[in-house]
């Protein structure tokens, strides 16, 4: 890496830590500078704002987790399985990746400013992986020939419901063990119930 980029890769490396230690209305650039061990000017001449700042953490994770994901459909396993792998895999890249505090963090910005989330999800938000391992399932005649997004939507709010919304708004912990498998069935069981051929 060069100079530039350690300076770049250390000053997202403190914006997070700020924006999940106080949210990103009271993120402060000055102790983010000071974390990172840069002026704020250098903070300036790579993010031009917080908002881009916040914006440009969000697609790192993101980039990171897109590098790791890749789901193709295999014939030689049953859907059930390995939609349960997919399942598992995001769960654990949520949790690992991102974290609850700064999913929380997110969500919260989300909230707040609508109109920065529907801009952002559909740069960096869209699981093109999984919208494309539907395809495939309907393509093997595995899963209905219905729109892939409706497919996606409904995956969503399901995991979502499983595995974010409890963590985030009711401050449940993360599920392990038997109920983290437990939760990974139930979300197979519907999704498949109303999808599957």
């Amino acid at each position: 890496m060069t100079r530039s980029e350690q300076k770049r890769l250390a000053i997202v490396t403190a914006a997070k830590a700020e924006f999940i230690q106080h949210g990103f209305i009271a993120a402060n650039m000055d102790r983010v500078c000071a974390s990172a061990e840069v002026s704020k000017r250098t903070l300036y001449r790579h993010f031009e704002s917080k908002e881009v700042l916040f914006e440009a953490v969000l697609t790192i994770i993101q980039s990171t987790i897109d590098e790791g994901e890749h789901y193709s459909y295999n014939a030689k396993l049953s859907i059930e399985v390995q939609l349960s792998e997919i399942i598992r895999k995001e769960a654990e890249t949520l949790y690992g990746t991102y974290g609850i505090p700064f999913t929380r963090t997110i969500v919260l910005e989300f909230l707040r400013q609508p109109e920065m989330a529907q801009q952002i999800i559909s740069k960096i938000y869209i699981n093109r992986s999984l919208t494309q391992w539907f395809a495939e399932a309907q393509r093997e005649g595995k899963l209905k020939d219905m729109k892939v997004e409706l497919l996606s939507h409904t995956y969503s709010s399901l995991y979502n419901g499983m595995f974010v919304w409890p963590q985030i708004f009711d401050m449940q912990p993360i599920p392990t063990g038997k109920e983290f498998e437990e939760k990974i069935q139930h979300i197979v069981t519907v999704f498949l119930a109303a999808f599957a051929v």
